[in-house]
């Protein structure tokens, strides 16, 4: 899911603070004295966790620095903040993690119970399946197979997608180049994003960084060769995941007691997604590959994640620390939060901590995980407004966007209150100059920059991305 990482031989903690505080509690006076030089967050309800530890800031400190010079840029030592696991092994499935039908959502005689379910899920664990989701079986298993197809390529054809190669951060990643909880990861990648024309006017150093992510994907004419139906399998998997998504929205700010349009104005005209193909191979010396993947929080709001029969997957109930595999069940996607919208909504639905297992099973695991985020210019509330903070809320009368009177959607659009502008794409043109700043990273006491957020955290997973393209001119 959307990761903490860094290449091997640069060790980044997960929960790395961009570009605001985790405020997670911790018993550890340590922890207090050293997260108090951050700004924390301003909620009523901080986001808890069992497992959070600040890491040694020298160690971590002299780590980053070392590489700083040629990768990435300086960071803060004082907001780096760590996480290590407990020793806990998960020896059951996680019973709590309920099963959703989004044609529950749909219906309105169901959808109070959906809602209450679902608030109940994301106020606890901050995870749930969702099925009869509307991506077809087909769908979801020629994207599978596509994946699959592309990793069982020869390494010199993948290698024609290094991430390295594109300024958008899009395209393939080898084993070992990525750490997670200062652990090496046992998994190559794949990522990609909208396809859309790259921003001309970008200049590295002086344009919003953010602006660089807009672009195409990476489609080599020999890979397209090999695998005819793999662009147009990829490109249509991520269309069908962000229709879904949105809905998954709509269907969260109801369960928030906010309008059916929240999340869809928040977002804008464009929102930003990445989609991330992962391959764990089956390993038989587990000293030799330490993980799967670290433990971590995903560090945007949404990510619908699809996965094979294989398992491997944990997450940790955030009330008791302990792990439990989040099984795989046909026909589904697992739906986590992100620490955005822990913060947005003050700690009241949680960010899951997970990680994935060494895979022993014999056979190779696949997962692909789809990232949902505002458009890059959107400026985020910190908190929303009076929001209720009780268990339980009647959902009677939830009505979704469409079932809404037309003039209360078209008032709501009116007022472009959260909406994003969104990065244009036609004519290859600029944002507006009362959206740019001269770097698009400074936030204020009410809001923050969804599009620094997102650089931020890709910049870390892929620093060689950064240093080739935004460290100078090109």
């Amino acid at each position: 899911m959307s990761e903490i990482h860094a290449p091997a031989g640069i060790v980044v903690p997960t929960f790395v603070e961009i570009p605001f505080a985790s405020s997670l509690n911790s018993s550890s006076s340590t922890t207090a004295n050293i997260a108090s030089t951050s700004s924390a967050v301003n909620s009523s309800k901080a986001p808890s966790t069992t497992i959070t530890t600040i890491a040694t800031v020298t160690a971590v400190a002299s780590a980053i620095t070392a590489s700083a010079a040629t990768t990435t840029p300086t960071v803060n030592p004082a907001t780096i903040v760590a996480t290590t696991t407990t020793a806990k092994v998960a020896t059951k499935t996680n019973e709590k993690c309920k099963v959703l039908s989004l044609q529950d959502f749909n219906n309105k005689a169901t959808r109070p119970r959906f809602l209450a379910d679902m608030r109940e899920s994301l106020m606890e664990l901050g995870t749930f399946y969702i099925k009869d989701h509307g991506i077809t079986a087909e769908m979801t298993s020629g994207a599978m197979k596509s994946m699959q197809d592309y990793f069982a390529l020869p390494l010199e054809e993948k290698k024609k997608m290094l991430i390295g190669n594109s300024r958008h951060f899009r395209g393939y990643k080898l084993i070992g180049e990525e750490f997670t909880n200062n652990q090496v990861d046992h998994r190559e990648q794949l990522q990609f994003g909208p396809e859309q024309p790259a921003i001309d006017s970008f200049t590295p150093t002086i344009s919003p960084d953010y602006q660089g992510l807009q672009g195409p994907n990476q489609w080599p004419a020999s890979t397209l060769a090999c695998l005819p139906t793999f662009q147009p399998t990829v490109l249509e998997f991520m269309d069908q995941l962000e229709t879904l998504s949105h809905r998954l929205m709509e269907a969260v700010a109801l369960s928030l007691g906010q309008s059916a349009h929240y999340f869809r104005d928040l977002f804008g005209a464009t929102p930003y997604y990445r989609l991330k193909a992962a391959k764990y191979p089956s390993v038989k010396n587990t000293k030799a590959a330490t993980i799967g993947c670290g433990a971590h929080k995903d560090t945007g709001f949404l990510t619908v994640l699809f996965q094979d029969m294989v398992g491997g997957l944990q997450g940790q109930i955030p009330a008791t620390g302990e792990w439990m595999d989040t099984r795989p069940v046909p026909e589904t996607f697992i739906v986590t939060m992100g620490e955005a919208m822990e913060r947005l909504t003050g700690g009241l639905y949680q960010a899951t901590v997970h990680r994935v297992l060494n895979n022993t099973s014999g056979q190779d695991r696949y997962s692909i995980p789809f990232f949902f985020d505002p458009a890059l210019d959107t400026c985020v509330p910190n908190q929303i407004e009076n929001l209720d903070r009780t268990t339980c809320l009647d959902f009677t009368h939830a009505m979704t966007r469409e079932e809404l009177p037309k003039a209360t959607v078209d008032a709501c659009q009116a007022e472009e209150t959260f909406c994003g502008l969104g990065i244009t794409t036609e004519g290859n043109v600029s944002l507006p100059a009362s959206v740019s700043s001269s770097r698009a990273t400074a936030d204020d006491e009410d809001h923050w920059s969804s599009g620094a957020h997102v650089f931020e955290t890709v910049h870390r997973c892929h620093p060689e991305v950064y240093a080739r393209w935004y460290c100078r001119e090109q």
